[in-house]
């Protein structure tokens, strides 16, 4: 049994580089001279990407890698009230203190039309790769250490994706990989459940 569960576990970390790897192609973006091609690049590469990866791990899924679920449960619903109401409460704060609008704003009404456009699937693909990589990552942790009282996902996420945002500016990369672990706890919270998972990130993504 040990030497399955190390196999699995090398296997999901294994995966957890390539979705790592797929996110940091966003990078390409910043050698490419002409705008329209650096703004489609991303949301192609990452489309292809992490709708592969996503059937990949629908047949590696036994129930360990994560949780199926249909219909929402009334725990579900409200995981994602306080989401929402969370969301809303920092994206509010953020408006008064400082003057930042939310992202869903600032960035889908730019004015702009094929930067908005670009948005669209951008950002719904970022955090779907988030929460591969973060699934990836749990399952690797677990499976290799035998504790699952420790957010491996969520350490994933601080390390390979939010640390990187270095590179644009401390401030960004502090502030992107601090989230990390916000954006984790819906994953969490409702036993590892991929949609409750996906549209909590996604809804604290556009409102914060």
């Amino acid at each position: 049994m040990e030497n399955k569960d190390y196999k699995k576990g090398i296997a999901a970390l294994i995966m957890m580089f390539i979705v790592w790897a797929v996110i940091e192609c966003d990078f390409i973006t910043l050698i490419i001279p002409n705008q329209i091609l650096a703004f489609g690049i991303s949301p192609v590469i990452w489309g292809i990407g992490a709708f592969f990866i996503f059937i990949k791990m629908k047949k590696q899924n036994e129930g360990e890698l994560y949780r199926t679920n249909d219909f929402l449960t009334g725990r579900d619903w409200l995981i994602l009230f306080f989401v929402v109401m969370g969301s809303v409460s920092i994206g509010v704060r953020n408006y008064v203190y400082v003057g930042m609008k939310p992202l869903i704003i600032r960035e889908f009404f730019s004015g702009y039309l094929l930067y908005t456009v670009r948005n669209i699937f951008y950002y719904p693909l970022e955090v779907l790769l988030m929460l591969e990589l973060l699934i990836y990552a749990q399952w690797a942790g677990e499976c290799l250490t035998k504790k699952s009282d420790i957010p491996w996902g969520a350490l994933a996420l601080f390390f390979l994706w939010g640390m990187p945002h270095l590179f644009h500016g401390f401030e960004d990369g502090i502030v992107s990989a601090l989230n990390a672990f916000i954006y984790a706890i819906p994953f969490y919270a409702s036993g590892k459940k991929v949609k409750v998972s996906y549209v909590s990130m996604l809804t604290l993504w556009l409102l914060v």
